[in-house]
């Protein structure tokens, strides 16, 4: 790994050329370390390949970390500045919108609150709407009336974060951490990771 200096002088970041996975030529990774209060050490690393435009994100829990869920409820719009660290390996549940984000073969972690969260779903949605008819579409049209009120700070929501590997959480006032029991990490899917 070469070391080398961000814009910032004090924020440090690492490259390392490897093979990109979708074309096998040169891509290069970005690896920047990051202290999250209340959470610990972070990674976070990028993949990215200018050849054919490829780009993985995630973001890993640096300490070993317990198998943990977290859970929060959103009732008022200040509440939607609570933090989500979302692993590659982290499942995050709305059950209020249905919404169910699982690992697969090229998750993405990303750090953001749940307005963001939000945005993601709502792109999604946007993406649905524009690109389907009939049932899909409806339903998608439903979900998105339901997310508008919960951006809105109108609708109430739950968050449910659960990680096998520990390295997702949710941060904030009102969240509630748990171990994760047998039967719950068999059923969650895990993240690949290329690093």
């Amino acid at each position: 790994m070469s070391g080398k200096k961000a814009v910032s002088d004090s924020d440090n970041y690492y490259t390392v050329q490897t093979s990109c996975p979708q074309c096998e030529k040169s891509a290069t990774i970005v690896q920047v370390p990051e202290t999250v209060p209340l959470f610990g050490q972070i990674l976070l690393q990028t993949i990215v390949c200018t050849h054919c435009g490829f780009k993985w994100s995630d973001v890993m829990s640096v300490e070993v970390r317990e198998p943990s869920g977290y859970e929060v409820h959103i009732k008022h719009e200040r509440d939607l500045s609570t933090k989500l660290i979302r692993n590659s390996s982290g499942t995050v549940e709305i059950p209020e919108l249905g919404v169910l984000l699982e690992p697969g073969a090229l998750s993405e972690g990303f750090f953001t609150n749940m307005e963001g969260l939000l945005e993601r779903v709502e792109n999604v949605l946007s993406m649905l709407i524009r690109s389907n008819a009939g049932v899909t579409r409806k339903n998608a049209e439903e979900v998105m009336e339901k997310l508008l009120l919960c951006k809105a700070g109108k609708l109430p929501f739950t968050v449910r974060v659960l990680d096998p590997y520990g390295g997702s959480a949710l941060i904030g006032e009102n969240v509630k951490r748990f171990k994760l029991t047998k039967e719950q990490l068999a059923k969650l899917k895990k993240g690949v990771s290329f690093v």
